[in-house]
């Protein structure tokens, strides 16, 4: 219990100053401390958006700083997108390409020019439009995007898909409008103040478990993986595209970027109206407590798509 209680303080205290350790047992209560409540989430950040009938809510146009642990960043929103340079006055054309996507798209954790979409059009040299918005499912970015001038003229979309997208994808119409009690019901979230004692004791109390979760998963590295039937997935995303997009004039790529501790089966081989790019990344494309990809991993993603595009 001394050793525990020593790690644990060792950990919160850095962890509340900014500092994150990828060491055995460090990183475990780190993280579980930082996804208990310790984070602030941009969607419940009510500088950074607001009450949107359509959508719920969205990206408030103008400067937003949203900063964590492992990061201080601006985003710069306009009505339409994350504007990174030179993508947000230029007529469109049909060669540009608009990306949609969660919080992995919209680039949770970097700045502007930080993002695959910035770094995939250095890549391609010609625009790319990043509408990505945080938790926003399939339905919710094709809405958007139906609501915006780039649908009409853009022939190819890329669609960033998470796991976490398919729940929306199964019970969310896309027709539905949303009013402010419902609004204000669902975003009252308030980050855990590092005083509070009663979160401080719930989590040294699972510093032990961490301790032998940590060794199983050294120990059975491969068994531990985080397995995913994307069957599951695509049964449901492929509708809500087939629906909503015209597939007869528009390419439709659904970018997958998956991280080490999962592994994806039934992926699709064969493109058909549909085209699936499934994207590995490595520990080092990820901040070490945060779940999302750091500016590493985005040009990693970036140089992905960027070689598909080349090749198809």
């Amino acid at each position: 219990m001394l050793l525990t209680t020593i790690v644990f303080a060792f950990s919160y205290i850095s962890l509340i100053n900014g500092k994150t350790y990828d060491l055995f047992w460090i990183k475990s209560i780190q993280k579980k401390i930082y996804f208990r409540g310790y984070r602030d989430i941009l969607h419940y950040n009510q500088n950074c958006i607001k009450f949107d009938k359509k959508l719920l809510y969205k990206p408030k146009t103008g400067v937003c700083n949203f900063k964590n642990a492992e990061f201080d960043t601006n985003l710069t929103f306009n009505e339409f997108l994350r504007i990174h340079e030179d993508n947000n006055t230029k007529k469109i054309k049909k060669t540009d390409l608009v990306v949609l996507g969660d919080s992995i798209a919209m680039g949770w954790g970097v700045n502007d020019n930080e993002t695959f979409s910035y770094y995939l059009q250095k890549l391609l040299n010609q625009r790319v439009y990043n509408m990505g918005v945080s938790s926003y499912g399939t339905v919710r970015e094709i809405k958007r995007l139906k609501q915006s001038p780039y649908y009409k003229d853009i022939e190819t979309i890329i669609i960033q898909y998470h796991r976490n997208d398919m729940f929306e994808n199964i019970k969310l119409k896309i027709n539905k409008d949303y009013d402010l009690a419902e609004y204000n019901k669902n975003f009252n979230y308030e980050k855990i103040k590092n005083s509070n004692l009663g979160f401080i004791l719930r989590n040294l109390k699972s510093a032990i478990r961490l301790f032998f979760s940590d060794i199983i998963d050294f120990l059975f590295k491969e068994q531990n993986l985080e397995l995913m039937n994307f069957a599951w997935d695509k049964e449901h995303l492929d509708p809500v595209i087939k629906k909503n997009i015209d597939l007869r004039d528009k390419r439709v790529i659904v970018v997958v970027p998956i991280p080490p501790w999962q592994k994806l089966f039934n992926f699709p081989k064969v493109n058909e109206e549909i085209e699936y790019l499934l994207i590995k990344l490595n520990k080092e494309h990820f901040f070490i407590i945060d779940d999302h990809p750091n500016e590493l991993g985005h040009k990693e993603i970036a140089e992905k798509i960027y070689d598909y595009l080349n090749v198809n």
